[in-house]
Parts: structure tokens; sequence; C-alpha cells
């Protein structure tokens, strides 16, 4: 994807009105008593009991993917989310199996597991991350870009849903995630906090 650059010109009205408008949602979303849509669960999740800690293994990753996890962990482990995430290589039965491929165009990652007794835990507690390493697709991005997709992925294994309703929050898909700052947001802290 190319991005192009768009040069505007904003009027000290504009900027006023911006103000104004900006002042008026914050209000509006402070007198909320809902949860904000980033705290949608995904459908499963892990047992609220087994989360100290979450066990990962690589299973087949390019030295690019596995310090692109590394980091995603780290970040959210310095996060003030329940439970935390720790490497264990040696582990026969991981929550979390690792693996990178080129798996042709269409995404960047997945997150995939079952909840086959339909009790919203993953079966077995597990989970298995797919990194898209083709050229096209996770293979093109930047190392910050890999990590912060490796971050989305946590999130899903947290149990977090996709959400593209919010604007800068780390479970929206896409390409806006990678310029809004600090990932993950207190929004996306605060709905792992609403899971568990």
């Amino acid at each position: 994807m190319k991005f192009r650059r768009i040069k505007e010109s904003i009027s000290l009205r504009a900027v006023v009105a911006a103000g104004v408008s900006a002042l008026l949602t914050l209000t509006i979303l402070t007198s909320i008593a809902t949860p904000a849509s980033a705290y949608v669960l995904s459908g499963v999740r892990y047992d609220p009991n087994s989360i100290n800690p979450i066990e990962y293994k690589f299973y087949s990753v390019d030295l690019l993917y596995i310090l692109a996890f590394r980091n995603a962990e780290a970040v959210w482990d310095a996060t003030s989310a329940p439970g935390y995430f720790s490497e264990k290589s040696l582990s026969l039965d991981p929550e979390i199996e690792v693996r990178n491929a080129d798996f042709g165009t269409g995404f960047w990652a997945i997150t995939e597991g079952t909840d086959t007794n339909r009790d919203r835990l993953w079966d077995g507690n597990e989970v298995r991350i797919y990194f898209n390493s083709n050229a096209n697709e996770m293979g093109s991005l930047t190392a910050y870009q890999k990590m912060v997709v490796a971050e989305h992925e946590l999130g899903h294994a947290y149990g977090h849903a996709e959400n593209n309703n919010q604007g800068c929050v780390l479970m929206r898909q896409g390409w806006d995630k990678f310029t809004c700052g600090t990932m993950p947001t207190a929004d996306d802290i605060a709905g792992v906090d609403a899971i568990y």
C-alpha cells in the first residue's frame, strides 16, 4: 500500500470549531456508562485462573517475527492488564504456539483457537498465532509495524474482538493503528480488565 501526503489548509475558524467539537465529544464520552467497543469479547478467552503466566513457544519462526513477538509481549507485560506472557521454549503444551510462513496475500496475521465446549474458553487454553511473511503482507512491514501486529494478535489471544468502531485502538484492523502512538491504548487495557 502506498501512502499519499495530502496538504490541507486550516483556517482559525476550523481550528476553533474542531476544538469545540472535541470538547463536546469528550464530555459526551465521559458521561456514557457503558464500556467502549474495544471491550468486546471475541467470544473466547483464556481461563482467568491460568493467565499467570500465559506461556508461548516458537515453532519455525524467523528471527524478525521472534523479535516482534517478544517486544509485543514485553509491551503487554508492562501494562496493568491482568496476566502476563512468558516464553517457554521447552514447554510441551504452551498456551500460544507461534509460527510464520508465506500464506499468500490477504492478511498480516491470524490468531485461531477453538471452543468446542461452548464455554467461552479456548479449548485446552491454547491458541495459535500465524504471521504471514509474504512480501506483500507482514514481510513488507517495518519492525515497529510487525511489533504492533504482534500486540494486536496477543489482544485476540486475550479475547479481544476486532474493533473498527473506534479511532485509535490496538484492536482496529488495518493501517490506522500504526500512527496512533503508544499501543496498547488505555482502552485496550481496560478491555482486558473487563474480559477477566
